[in-house]
């Protein structure tokens, strides 16, 4: 994970754990996540890895009638919290309506990170609603409608109250010291210092509710919602897509252990093992071709959803044209999708490189027995490591499995072997675990 993933993670987990409060986990998109903000949620989403949102270019303001402005957001108060950012910072109610965290072991003690909460005030919500109605022929509400979306709106925020440069030093991040990264654009040192300055401003996690459509142009946004609401009507869309992508992971199935994530990761690669050798032999190299370009991946997760809820057959850039997906095939690509999004460009750079290297079996039982035996632990601690998990890896195979799975925020130590457990890692795990399922099955294919 990035620095900023970390911090969004460990926030979120501490102020709101099993809750509804949802970490932003890119500082690029920071401006898209005010409130008001327009977002979409991914479809084929998991509770293992959470619910995903996409920023949109548009606010509710945007896509309403022209009229008064509402009152800005207001604070929501008081909240305190410690452990956040690898579990090593303590915070401290310094001000009323202001938490002050000050680094400790993980993070540099002149580090310090200030937030506070602000939301969407009810009675400017219903003055808005009482005063504004839906502009029904706005572009972006036309395609919205036509591709089924629902459509939620940001209401609450945790934001940074001032410019904060956060430092790290470990080696977890730093892994890249061997001459092959160079290639990959992965630079670095074992015992490198990380950076990241996040201004001020700066949302780190959101809440949000679902818009509804009702009739032409009204519109509201319930208190309470569930995923088989619709943002349009359902006589207004021209398919079914929506429907028929809700999965039982979507609306509410605890998960229990990792079994419970085996099975699904299971089902999703029995639907790609369907395909032809020669269809899934060109989609691998389809997605390897993406793999670190995480925007044109989430691009065709967009595309294929669209073509979902229209009922069109897809074809990947790499498929002959007459292998055609099925609407299973184009479900589990769209789950591996979501997962190899949530990895960062550099996880997805260092994949290839395991393929190359052919090291995605051990790297698979690697990720596996960690999340076997802490799947439901939410307290650090360090662990052994069975040695043969390792021993089949030279020097530059560990080095990059080293990396791969430290990116996802554990770090793996050779002497022992052992690994230090980190709860916050485990969206990640989860998502990687998912990606090596898939690609392991494609190059056994190909």
């Amino acid at each position: 994970m990035t620095m900023f993933e970390n911090v969004t993670r460990a926030l979120a987990r501490q102020l709101n754990p099993r809750g509804d409060l949802t970490p932003l986990d890119s500082l690029i998109d920071f401006k898209r996540f005010h409130p008001f903000c327009l977002v979409l949620r991914k479809r084929k989403s998991t509770l293992f890895w959470g619910a995903r949102y996409v920023r949109t270019d548009y606010t509710l303001l945007d896509v309403l009638e022209p009229g008064n402005s509402p009152s800005d957001p207001t604070d929501s108060g008081n909240f305190g919290f410690k452990n956040m950012l690898d579990a090593r910072v303590e915070g401290e109610v310094d001000v009323p309506k202001t938490v002050k965290v000050r680094g400790t072991a993980g993070l540099s003690r002149n580090s310090t990170l200030e937030v506070q909460t602000l939301s969407v005030a009810p009675k400017a919500l219903e003055s808005l609603h009482e005063e504004r109605k839906l502009a029904a022929d706005h572009p972006f509400l036309k395609e919205m409608r036509d591709r089924g979306e629902n459509l939620y709106v940001v209401m609450e925020v945790v934001e940074t109250v001032q410019e904060v440069t956060l430092e790290r030093a470990g080696k977890a991040e730093g892994c890249f010291s061997l001459p092959f990264f160079a290639p990959l654009g992965l630079q670095g040192s074992v015992n490198h210092k990380e950076a990241v300055t996040i201004p001020k401003g700066c949302v780190l996690a959101f809440r949000v509710r679902q818009l509804m459509v009702n009739g032409k142009d009204e519109w509201d946004i319930p208190h309470i919602c569930n995923d088989s609401m619709q943002t349009f009507p359902p006589e207004e869309k021209p398919g079914e897509g929506k429907c028929a992508l809700i999965q039982a992971s979507d609306v509410g199935e605890v998960h229990e252990d990792f079994g419970t994530l085996k099975e699904e990761v299971q089902r999703e690669t029995q639907e790609v093992e369907k395909l032809s050798r020669v269809g899934q032999s060109s989609l691998l190299s389809s997605l390897s071709k993406l793999l670190g370009k995480k925007k044109e991946l989430q691009d065709l997760e967009l595309a294929l959803e669209g073509a979902l809820d229209k009922g069109h057959k897809v074809t990947l850039e790499a498929l002959p044209k007459d292998i055609v997906l099925s609407k299973e095939a184009m479900d589990a690509v769209l789950y591996f999708l979501g997962a190899l999004t949530v990895l960062s460009e550099a996880q997805q750079k260092l994949l290839v490189k395991s393929m190359e290297k052919k090291i995605l079996p051990v790297q698979l039982k690697l990720v596996e027995s960690m999340m076997e035996q802490n799947f439901l632990q939410d307290k650090e601690g360090i662990f052994p490591l069975q040695p043969e998990l390792l021993s089949s890896l030279g020097e530059e195979e560990l080095t990059l499995t080293e990396a791969l799975v430290g990116l996802s925020g554990l770090e793996v130590q050779r002497s022992g072997p052992q690994y230090t457990w980190d709860p916050d890692a485990l969206p990640h795990l989860c998502a990687l675990y998912a990606g090596l399922s898939l690609f392991h099955l494609l190059t056994k294919a190909s």
